[in-house]
This record gives structure tokens, sequence and C-alpha cells, in this order.
């Protein structure tokens, strides 16, 4: 069996994912593989598939986690581990417990689709000061948690300056990805064109 984009869609209707989730879960792809896409092209040793699909499975047990009670992050990586995808499982699980890169490593997969996740508000792409301010207001409850939440903008926006450092794009220049209304042939294409793909979308503003 082999993790593929299609595999992947067919994994989150098994696993009876809400749409909106899903629509999430699109958005966080589509930001991974195009910071993947321009990263790879400067020499970073990423599998973009492997990147991809994970992006789009990171939320695949949420909302079965919260009948559970268990965090759906590694939820999450026990399902993939047992499907015998065990570096996806990683990625999924990082995307809530990242470990803190070593800035002369090269950038994993991982650090990808945590930041992707960082700037996704429910299904629509965000700067990260919206984000964790979103964050805060909806989870901030007690000091403990909004000291924890302060920390982790505070990782995620040196995490931000890290993947793009090599490339000519800002931030902000992400949010052109919310034009983007059918996700899944994008990413199938993108997946397969990679940066000549999404030059064309940048140039053309052709999201179809």
């Amino acid at each position: 069996m082999e993790l593929t984009l299609e595999f992947a869609y067919e994994l989150l209707k098994k696993e009876e994912v809400p749409d909106h989730i899903i629509r999430h879960s699109e958005k966080v792809a589509l930001i991974s593989l195009f910071l993947g896409c321009l990263l790879k092209e400067k020499g970073e040793p990423l599998d973009l598939n492997l990147l991809t699909c994970s992006a789009l499975l990171h939320d695949i047990k949420k909302m079965a986690s919260i009948k559970t009670g268990e965090n759906h992050a590694f939820s999450g990586y026990k399902l993939m581990k047992e499907l015998g995808f065990e570096r996806a499982g990683e990625i999924i699980y990082a995307h809530i417990f990242l470990k803190a890169p070593n800035p002369n490593s090269p950038i994993r997969e991982e650090e990808i689709v945590f930041y992707a996740d960082k700037r996704v508000k429910h299904d629509e792409i965000v700067t990260l000061k919206e984000r964790f301010k979103d964050l805060r207001e909806r989870y901030g409850r007690t000091l403990k948690s909004l000291i924890r939440m302060r920390l982790l903008e505070d990782m995620t926006l040196l995490l931000e300056k890290r993947l793009f450092k090599k490339i000519e794009l800002k931030p902000e220049d992400l949010l052109i990805l919310n034009e983007i209304k059918e996700a899944k042939d994008v990413l199938k294409r993108c997946l397969k064109g990679c940066t000549t793909c999404w030059r064309d979308i940048f140039r053309t503003r052709s999201f179809s």
C-alpha cells in the first residue's frame, strides 16, 4: 500500500472526518506543498508527496479524539503507524509536539506542516498574529495556557523566519492561496508540476 493523495482522501472518508476539518486540512496541505516546492528548489531534502499527504491527514483523529479524550496528534500517529506509514505519523504527531529545530539542520516536513497549521484559522489562511489572537480568545482561560500560547507564538515566528529566509516570498503572500476553490485538483496538479505550477498560478492568478 502506497501513501498517495488519493489514499489520503479515502482515509479521511473512511474515518468520517467532517467537511469543515477537511477544508481546514486542505488549506494546510496547500501551504505545505507550496512552501515545500519552493524550499526543495533551494536544496532542502523534502519528500513532497509525504509532506502533502501528512498535511492533509494531520487532523484525521481530531473529532474522534473528542470522544476518547486522547490527544488527536497522538491518535493520528498511532493510526498511521498501524497502516504502515510511521513517518507520516511522526509528522502528524509533530503538528502539536514539534521539537525546536537546530538552526543549521535541513528543514524537515514536520516543521512545514506545523507552521502551515498555525496559518489556517478554520478554513481560511490568515497571518500568525490573527491566528494566535483567535487561539488566545478560544483557549486562553488560564494564565498557564496564555503563557504556553505566547511561547508557542514566539517559536512559530522563529520558524517562519527559518522557512522564508531561503525563498523570495513574504509570509503574507500565502494569503493568495485563499482564492483556490478546488483544493483537491490543485494539490494533485501542483504535486506533479511543483514550482512551475505555483509560478503559473501566481503569474496568471488562475486557480481552476
